[in-house]
């Protein structure tokens, strides 16, 4: 009857509510009745009366036991009561009360005793208690006892059961879910909070909550955002709240700064829903806050990053695409800009005794006298020395050097901080990368891990133009060598030629001259000074044509077509080859290489056609017409593999004639196949 576990009395927390029933109504006041009227009523009471309310508390929903207060002795027990135990009819008449308690700590005895020493003392106990049925089960009861005087039996004990077995499952599972929940609220890793609707007080904080704010639950609760954040920030979170509770809808704020005792400032991702009562009006406002500090920090770190790599290969892709780094400076500049998010960039140059810098190409708006291919003195240029060693140089605030001129024409045009970075070619430093802000302390901010890459490619590139330039510088070196060369040449050939003519021409002259005086001698001599005249006569001839070949003095007297046409002509002689010459424009002298170069290149392309054309015919157009000198040479003769003969080592004609042009700043074209004629083109320009 009277269970050991989480029973409680009158006096305790009252049992939640029960819908009674007439009969429980009527139970729950019989020993009342009795108590007040018991020994009248039962010696006025009818026999038909007294069954009836037998019959009633027979049949009365609820389960009913009487108990002698004596002995605690069960003396009643209704269908019902006996129902809910699984006993038969009057199987629990004379047994103890205890008989009912489900066994505890205390034992079922212990129980009974406690709940009769608490109804001797007040008369009446209501509670929840555990009851046993016959089969050994257990199971949870609501009991009422009230205590009344029998007539018979002396002080009584009525107890009306109800099983409440049911509710206290649904309890537990309650319960359980409420603990469920709580320990997902709890370990939730996001703050989770509540607040009363009325005055925005906290009811509820996670243990995220506690460990973001840097304050405990018990600091919390009761409290408003006015008692720890600093008044704008408390104005913003309590007008966000109001606006959630007035327009009862979801509120979702991306980030909202927060001051932290625990964590100083830091972001929060917030959703904000209000929480309506029965009759929909807002009666708590839920909050769920995200610490994104650190995930957008790592958003801009990635976006920072994702930024520095399309700079890179911009700068990457500009220096492979153009050799000279001077051309793929403007693209190589736009990726620095984004990179360095700089002003403007720049590129220096330092020449290998180390005396001068000389700026390679430039975005800013250096002075005039400061552009490519100007140089300036090592000892001009601020932090120099730095540099020479690898080092970086920076100056945050350029009117500290406006004593340089470089530095005070920048901080004139704008600029208000520089940051020098050395470019290595293994330990040498080779130049310079200059890059400058319109701000002050902007080289501050650069990322100087992303610019590595950046300086590493700069660097090589810079090495390629360096040596670019030194091969530049040795082509024109050896092009001025080989143009002298061929001055040389021609000068020696013409002086030979002159030579051969006017000293060997004139003593052999005059040795025939004296041959012919001899001839009137006697017979047997004049016959072998015949002989004799005839050499000399043959010598001459040999040595005009060797002066001729050399360097006929007609180009240098009469100038390029009278001399091409004489060479057309004692061409025709020798090899009985005809030559049709057209001219337009020629009736003037040109610079005396290029009339050489002209001349010699005819020659060598009529020599070829003789020796392996075979053909009757060549023909020659020449003509000098918007400032280009222009020749042709063609014949339909044998024709012949032009890339097969270049690259054999026996065509020094071929490449001789192009190099003549290359010397001279022109072009020589070589068109021809096996069978199908050659034709030589050659253009100069005419000033």
């Amino acid at each position: 009857m009277f269970a050991e576990a989480d029973y409680h009395l009158g006096a305790c927390r009252p049992a939640p509510p029960l819908v009674p029933s007439p009969a429980l109504c009527y139970a729950s006041h019989v020993g009342e009745a009795y108590r007040t009227d018991a020994q009248d009523r039962s010696r006025s009471m009818p026999a038909d009366a007294a069954s009836v309310r037998t019959e009633i508390l027979r049949y009365v929903g609820a389960g009913i036991v009487l108990v002698r207060a004596s002995d605690a002795l069960i003396v009643f027990t209704n269908p019902s009561f006996e129902a809910m135990f699984g006993y038969g009819p009057g199987e629990l008449l004379g047994r103890h009360v205890s008989v009912l308690n489900a066994p505890g700590e205390i034992g079922p005895r212990g129980v009974a005793e406690d709940i009769i020493t608490r109804l001797r003392a007040s008369g009446r106990w209501e509670g929840e208690l555990r009851n046993r049925r016959k089969d050994g089960t257990s199971f949870w009861n609501h009991a009422s006892v009230s205590t009344f005087d029998h007539v018979e039996l002396g002080a009584v004990w009525i107890s009306i059961h109800r099983d409440i077995s049911e509710r206290k499952r649904l309890e537990q599972d309650l319960l359980r879910a409420k603990s469920f929940l709580d320990s997902i609220v709890e370990n939730i890793p996001d703050m989770v909070f509540v607040k009363d609707a009325r005055d925005l007080s906290f009811v509820l904080f996670n243990r995220a909550g506690e460990d973001l704010l840097g304050y405990g639950r018990a600091d919390l609760i009761g409290k408003n955002d006015y008692d720890f954040f600093p008044k704008a920030e408390a104005d913003f979170f309590t007008e966000k709240d109001r606006a959630v509770l007035r327009d009862k809808a979801r509120l979702e704020i991306a980030e909202e700064p927060i001051d932290t005792a625990a964590h100083g400032r830091r972001l929060l991702h917030t959703k904000k829903i209000p929480i309506l009562d029965e009759k929909g009006e807002p009666a708590y406002l839920l909050g769920i806050s995200e610490d994104v500090t650190e995930r957008r920090r790592a958003e801009r770190v990635r976006r920072r990053r994702a930024r520095a790599t399309a700079a890179v290969n911009t700068i990457l892709r500009g220096l492979h695409t153009h050799l000279d780094v001077t051309a793929a400076f403007p693209e190589v500049c736009a990726g620095l800009r984004d990179l360095a998010q700089c002003s403007s960039a720049s590129l220096a140059y330092v020449d290998e005794p180390r005396e001068w810098i000389q700026f390679v190409a430039n975005d800013a708006p250096w002075p005039s006298s400061v552009s490519r291919d100007v140089r300036l003195r090592v000892t001009e240029y601020p932090g120099v020395a730095e540099l020479l060693a690898g080092r970086s140089h920076e100056v945050r605030d350029l009117a500290s050097i406006v004593h340089v001129p470089i530095g005070y024409y920048l901080h004139a045009i704008g600029f208000r901080s520089i940051l020098n970075l050395p470019l290595c070619a293994g330990r040498e430093v080779i130049g310079f990368l200059i890059l400058l802000w319109r701000d002050a302390n902007g080289c501050a901010t650069v990322d100087r891990g992303a610019l590595g890459h950046a300086i590493s490619a700069l660097a090589i590139a810079m090495q390629r133009h360096r040596l670019f330039e030194q091969v530049r510088v040795g082509r024109e070196q050896l092009t001025g060598l080989s143009r002298r060369l061929l001055t040389l040449q021609e000068t020696e050939r013409r002086h030979l030629a002159r030579e051969l003519h006017d000293e060997i021409g004139q003593h052999l002259t005059g040795i025939g001259l004296l041959l012919g005086q001899i001839a009137h001698q006697p017979q047997d001599v004049r016959a072998r000074l015949g002989d004799l005249g005839r050499l000399v006569t043959d010598l001459i001839d040999r040595v005009r044509d060797l002066s001729l070949d050399l360097r006929p003095a007609m180009l240098d007297d009469f100038g390029l077509v009278p001399a091409l046409r004489w060479l057309f002509e004692r061409y025709r002689r020798q090899t009985n080859v005809r030559v049709e010459f057209d001219q337009v424009g020629m009736e003037r002298r040109f610079p005396p290489d290029v009339e050489t170069a002209v001349y010699r290149i005819v020659q060598e392309a009529l020599t070829n056609v003789a020796r392996y054309a075979n053909v009757e015919e060549v023909a020659v157009h020449a003509s000098a017409i918007d400032c280009r000198l222009r020749v042709a040479i063609e014949d339909h003769g044998a024709g012949f593999d032009v890339e097969a003969e270049l690259a054999s080592a026996t065509t020094s004609g071929l490449s001789g004639m192009r190099e003549r042009a290359a010397l001279l700043g022109g072009r020589l074209s070589i068109e021809s196949r096996p069978g199908a004629g050659t034709c030589i083109r050659a253009e100069f320009e005419s000033p």
